[in-house]
């Protein structure tokens, strides 16, 4: 028997409305789109949490990291143990900060009242010897935003070193708001160059490096010249300039010594001394190892507002003489050609800083010439505006001083 197929008839579907389709499509993607940010944005503050403030982030800090000292001396926690506070420093430019006091401060207070068997001492030659640990610290500014804080904050990282294996034993990374005075020390204010040297670059590499790591070996070894530095700072800080002056002698006569920061406070206790024809001869060794140490030299030229002219401060002035005095005399004695480089902060338009760096290129380059009469033909002078700030927070501040910099960079006169 034949099957017989039954016909049903079907309805005819509607015809579909594209348009509402893609609405609704578009509607779907927004919905997806806004939960992979909500999600992101959970993650960010799971692990970039929001800034604590000065205090709190020190505490933190410092409790983290004396808790991996108690583990790292395991049973002989119960004896004493000694750790030296290497005063924190800038991370742009390896200067200490006046807060750095008030974070040792809370550091110690830390330490004795949760950690009975710690004792927390400043680097001194004499505490150095009987130290078990080192900490320091670096504290950068950072000008992003960060869970809503337009203003920025600050990134605090920190070590601890075992002095007797040379090894990162503790590591903590904070970051806190922007209550803290991070203004440079008098030591490094009256600097007239920014300090590059070895062994302070050597600090904020340890103390930005992991447990497990050995500390940066030229600032381990030098760890001792360090705390006599740190002593002569704390002496010029109180205006105790003979004492100062002596650490500083001591400093210079050692191997590991000739460090542009001896020099620089050399240059710095004579000139309070008024021993002018001492500093003079200091600011010549500093630019001797600045410029055979970097091949680079960044002075600290401060210049009026929107002006190629210095900043009318008499004493300033005195001193910005000798300093292109003696630029101009001992780049016209080497065979060594100049690339002068002006900077300006990040504040302004583009164009504009660029011509005004360039302009005050140029004065440097005019006021050399008395002391380096070929100056024209061995340099030329060049304006990077904001192109190539360090710090870029465009305050105009002393946070962002370095950008307002002018470099000499050392070049053979063939390239």
């Amino acid at each position: 028997m034949k099957n017989k197929y039954v016909s049903i008839p079907i309805e005819r579907s509607k015809k579909i409305n594209m348009p509402l389709v893609k609405q609704f499509a578009r509607l779907i993607c927004v919905i997806l789109f806004l939960a992979l940010l909500s999600s992101c944005a959970m993650f960010q503050n799971l692990f970039n949490p929001r800034p604590m403030t000065f205090k709190a982030a020190i505490q933190s800090v410092a409790h983290k990291l004396m808790t991996q000292v108690k583990s790292d001396r395991g049973a002989l926690f119960s004896q004493d143990t000694t750790i030296v506070i290497d005063p924190f420093v800038n991370a742009d430019n390896g200067e200490v900060i006046r807060a750095s006091k008030e974070i040792e401060k809370i550091i110690i207070q830390e330490g004795r009242e949760n950690f009975k068997g710690l004792h927390f001492v400043r680097l001194t030659s004499e505490n150095l010897r009987e130290a078990d640990y080192a900490m320091n610290g670096a504290i950068r500014h950072i000008s992003n935003k960060l869970g809503g804080l337009s203003g920025g904050y600050y990134q605090v990282s920190a070590s601890v070193v075992n002095l007797e294996t040379g090894k990162i034993i503790g590591r903590s990374d904070v970051q806190m708001t922007e209550d803290l005075d991070y203004t440079s020390t008098l030591f490094y204010r009256d600097s007239p160059m920014y300090i590059k040297d070895p062994p302070l670059e050597g600090s904020v590499q340890t103390a930005t490096s992991p447990v497990g790591s050995l500390a940066d070996k030229a600032y381990y070894d030098s760890l001792e010249t360090l705390a006599m530095l740190t002593e002569a700072e704390t002496a010029y800080g109180k205006s105790d300039y003979e004492p100062a002056l002596a650490l500083l002698k001591k400093v210079a006569e050692r191997p590991d010594g000739q460090l542009m920061k001896t020099y620089a406070g050399l240059y710095n206790t004579y000139r309070r001394l008024n021993q002018m024809k001492l500093a003079e001869a200091a600011f010549t060794k500093l630019l001797s190892i600045s410029v055979e140490k970097n091949k680079v030299l960044t002075l600290k030229f401060l210049f009026d507002v929107n002006s190629v002219e210095f900043w009318k401060d008499p004493e300033l002035k005195k001193q910005y003489a000798m300093w292109l005095r003696q630029l101009g005399k001992y780049f016209n004695r080497s065979s060594y050609c100049l690339r002068i480089v002006g900077h300006c902060s990040r504040t302004g338009a583009e164009r504009y800083n660029d011509k005004l760096s360039m302009e005050r290129a140029y004065r440097i380059q005019e006021l050399l010439q008395p002391d380096f009469p070929e100056i024209m033909q061995r340099s030329s002078a060049i304006g990077k505006g904001f192109r190539e700030n360090i710090v870029g927070t465009g305050t105009d501040d002393g946070r962002d001083a370095i950008d307002r910099r002018v470099e000499f960079v050392l070049m053979d006169c063939g390239t």
